[in-house]
C-alpha cells in the first residue's frame, strides 16, 4: 500500500469514526426510572408520560422498571447519574415521608435530586368496613374513642401508610391498631371483609362508590368530584389532616438550571394534552402542573412536616434496605 493510499484510508476510518461519535451524541434516550414493578401508578404516570416526551424533545424516551430496596436502587440510578437531565425519577408521596421513616437512606434527599415538576393529585380518603356502625367521621371518631384498640387499621404498605394512619391518630386523639399489608388490594380487601375496620386509600374511590366500603371523608379542604357527597376531613372536624398523594418527577441533583425548566415545561406540556388528561383523570389523578420551585417547596415543606408526624408517633425508622 502507497503512502497516500495507507494516508487516506486512516483519513477515511477517522471521518467515520467522528461520525459514529456524533450519531452516538445525538442518540441521547431519555430514561424516565420508576423505582417499582410495572403496573402499579407510579408506572402508568411513566408511561403516559415517555411518549409524549419523545415526540416534544425529538428524541427517544423510554420507561426503566428498577424495582427493590424499599423503591431505593431506582431512586439511585438517578441520585447518582450525569447531571444532564437524560435521567428522570417518577415518584410518589413517599419520597418526602423517607427521610424520617428510614434511616440511612442511601442518598441525599435534598442535593443528590433535584425536583422538577408535579403531576397530578389523587385524593385520599378515609373509610371504613360496612361492618362498622359508623356513617360519618365525627362518629367513627367517638366510638372509636369509646373503645380504645378495639378497631384495627389497615396500612397498604409499611412506612408511608403506617404514618398517614398515625398522623389519623394524633389528630383525631384515638388509638387504633394498625395492621400492615403489601399493597392497595390487600388492605382494601381486609376492610371490606373485616379483618380491619378502618383504611386511608388513596386509591378507593370505586371501591366506595360501589358500596363495598363506607367513606367517611376526603382529605382535603375541598370535595372531590368523583364523590360529591362525601364531606373534607376540614367539614369533619379534623381541619389540619389534608393529605395529597402526589406523583412527580426528579432530575438529578446538579442538572443546570435551563434544562430543569426546559424539562418542566416540557412536562406541563405533555400533561395538558387532553388525551393525557383524560387518562390521568380515568385513573383518579386529577393532573396539576407548575414551576419547578412549587413542586420543590411542597416536597421540602412536606419533608419537615412528615418528620414532625414521625418524631411524635414515636415511629421506630425502617432500616434502608
Amino acid at each position: 500500500m502507497t503512502g497516500g493510499a495507507f494516508l487516506a484510508r486512516i483519513f477515511v476510518t477517522l471521518a467515520a469514526a467522528c461520525v459514529a461519535v456524533g450519531a452516538a451524541a445525538q442518540d441521547r434516550t431519555l430514561r424516565l426510572v420508576v423505582p417499582f414493578p410495572a403496573g402499579g401508578g407510579i408506572d402508568v404516570v411513566a408511561r403516559l408520560l415517555a411518549p409524549k416526551l419523545q415526540a416534544q424533545m425529538g428524541q427517544t424516551a423510554i420507561v426503566e422498571n428498577k424495582p427493590g430496596g424499599s423503591g431505593f436502587i431506582g431512586t439511585l440510578t438517578v441520585a447518582k447519574a450525569k447531571p444532564d437531565g437524560q435521567h428522570l425519577l417518577v415518584q410518589a408521596l413517599g419520597m418526602s415521608m423517607n427521610p424520617s421513616i428510614y434511616k440511612g437512606l442511601p442518598y441525599d434527599p435534598v442535593k443528590d435530586i433535584e425536583p422538577v415538576a408535579l403531576v397530578g393529585v389523587i385524593p385520599v380518603t378515609l373509610a371504613v368496613g360496612n361492618h362498622v356502625p359508623a356513617k360519618t367521621l365525627q362518629e367513627f371518631v367517638a366510638i372509636a374513642k369509646k373503645s380504645p384498640g378495639k378497631y384495627k387499621g389497615a396500612a397498604f404498605v409499611t412506612g408511608s401508610a403506617t404514618v398517614m394512619l398515625e398522623m389519623f391518630k394524633q389528630q383525631a386523639g384515638v388509638e387504633i391498631d394498625i395492621i400492615n399489608y403489601r399493597g392497595t388490594a390487600p388492605a382494601l380487601a381486609a376492610t371490606v371483609n373485616g379483618e380491619t375496620d378502618f383504611v386511608i386509600m388513596p386509591s378507593a374511590v370505586s371501591f366506595i362508590k360501589d358500596g363495598r366500603i363506607r367513606g367517611l371523608a376526603v382529605a382535603s379542604d375541598r370535595r372531590m368530584e368523583e364523590l360529591p357527597n362525601l364531606p373534607t376531613t376540614v367539614e369533619s372536624g379534623l381541619p389540619d389532616f389534608k393529605i395529597e398523594f402526589w406523583f412527580g418527577i426528579y432530575a438529578t441533583g446538579g442538572t443546570p438550571r435551563e434544562m430543569v425548566l426546559r424539562l418542566n415545561a416540557e412536562i406541563n406540556k405533555a400533561v395538558a394534552e387532553p388525551d393525557v388528561t383524560s387518562k390521568l383523570k380515568s385513573v383518579g389523578i386529577e393532573p396539576r402542573a407548575g414551576p419547578p420551585e412549587m413542586f420543590r417547596d411542597q416536597y421540602h415543606r412536606e419533608m419537615r412536616e412528615w418528620a414532625d408526624v414521625v418524631k411524635k408517633a414515636g415511629f421506630k425508622p425502617l432500616e434502608a434496605n
